[in-house]
């Protein structure tokens, strides 16, 4: 889950270089982008689609945006061979509406959100809130954010579709679906965010965000079982803190149209999970019209409390947590340690001078971009070939 906060501050010093030019005047927009990625078992194709309307202005800025998933999987990689009968790949699609709502009233912008998204055997619904200061003349920005999470996770039973309320473990002892704490099928995050921007010099931005999430209910996944050896269900604990800290620096050489961006996140959680994440980037000016980015990401982690490499878990009635690690059964990854190694490229072309050359005025303001990385890693999903998107916006 992600929260992005729309700054002033970096809309007035960044986003006008990075894209291309814009118009001074707020501006109605329309997105279309359609997402791609695969690894060894798994296809995800994500077309997705984003509007925002100015009512009259900046002032009030309504937004919605739609996005399909079509995730297909090789079904031994998931861990589903008892549900579709045999080794095969299978589709899962899932639809995510959202609908946004956003407000600019001199020095302060104000922000909220609803969104609703739905699969098989999952329901999610989310709202949230940001609220943003400038000081001292909008160098200074300060934000905060909030976002409250509340889905509903089941488990597929039989190749017809039909499917049981998930609360992690033993799913099918005791849980209902409805209601809330234990026994429930209900997984709730609360998300909160701080931010702080600050404009250094003429060329040179800093960028920090904290952040923290609280998570509770099933985070486990019903069909990894069949992964462990003797272990009908995964079990992971029914509660997850975390806290990230976010760094940045954007510095613009004015000569070489180039600006350099350093990035740094660090997460740790009470599942004692540790990531460290650098991720610098360049991005070039390369002419009036074309950007490109480059990016280099290495991630590391450490493993969690309740994993276990030789996946050698007791089958117990046992729950799982720090004080009965005896209790928990994982074959997940993302919890073990892990490092992983990205290269990426960016391409994006402003189309105002095909505009004004062939007189299509409905291109001035419009962009194209593309996007590709390469993401090796050294858990068992392996690398990933293709991690990316194709994108068209233009405003109407």
């Amino acid at each position: 889950m992600r929260v992005r906060l729309n700054l002033w501050l970096w809309a007035f010093v960044l986003v006008a270089w990075f894209l291309p030019a814009a118009h001074a005047q707020a501006e109605d927009r329309v997105t279309l982008r359609g997402n791609y990625y695969r690894e060894q078992s798994t296809r995800v194709l994500s077309p997705e689609l984003k509007m925002t309307v100015d009512v009259p202005d900046e002032r009030l800025t309504l937004g919605a945006a739609y996005l399909l998933d079509a995730v297909t999987s090789a079904s031994i990689a998931t861990g589903t061979t008892a549900v579709t009968g045999g080794d095969f790949s299978f589709t899962e699609i899932r639809h995510e509406a959202t609908v946004s709502a956003a407000s600019r009233l001199e020095d302060w912008q104000l922000g909220t959100f609803f969104r609703y998204s739905t699969e098989t055997d999952w329901q999610s619904r989310s709202l949230g809130a940001s609220l943003g200061r400038d000081l001292r003349q909008r160098t200074i920005n300060l934000s905060l954010s909030y976002a409250f999470n509340f889905d509903r996770v089941y488990r597929i039973f039989d190749g017809m579709g039909r499917r049981l309320p998930w609360c992690g473990g033993n799913a099918e002892l005791g849980c209902r679906d409805g209601g809330f704490g234990e026994g429930s099928n209900l997984l709730r995050t609360h998300y909160m965010s701080a931010g702080y921007s600050h404009i250094l010099t003429r060329n040179l931005l800093s960028i920090l965000t904290v952040e923290y999430a609280n998570a509770q209910g099933p985070m486990d996944n019903p069909y990894r079982g069949e992964q462990l050896p003797g272990i009908e269900f995964e079990k992971h604990p029914l509660k997850r803190n975390r806290v990230t800290v976010f760094g940045s620096l954007r510095y613009y050489l004015p000569v070489a149209k180039i600006t350099l961006e350093p990035r740094y996140r660090f997460y740790a959680d009470d599942w004692g999970v540790k990531g460290h994440a650098i991720d610098p980037r360049v991005h070039i000016r390369a002419t009036t019209n074309l950007r490109i980015r480059f990016r280099y990401r290495f991630y590391t982690q450490s493993e969690s409390f309740f994993f276990r490499d030789d996946m050698q878990y007791m089958d117990t009635d046992v729950g799982c947590s720090r004080d009965t690690p005896e209790g928990c059964a994982s074959a997940d990854v993302k919890v073990d340690d892990w490092r992983s190694h990205t290269g990426g490229v960016q391409l994006t072309y402003g189309l105002d001078a095909l505009a004004a050359k062939t007189g299509l005025q409905w291109l001035d303001g419009a962009w194209l971009q593309a996007t590709y990385n390469y993401v090796h890693q050294t858990n068992r999903f392996g690398p990933i070939r293709a991690l990316g998107s194709l994108s068209y916006s233009m405003p109407f």
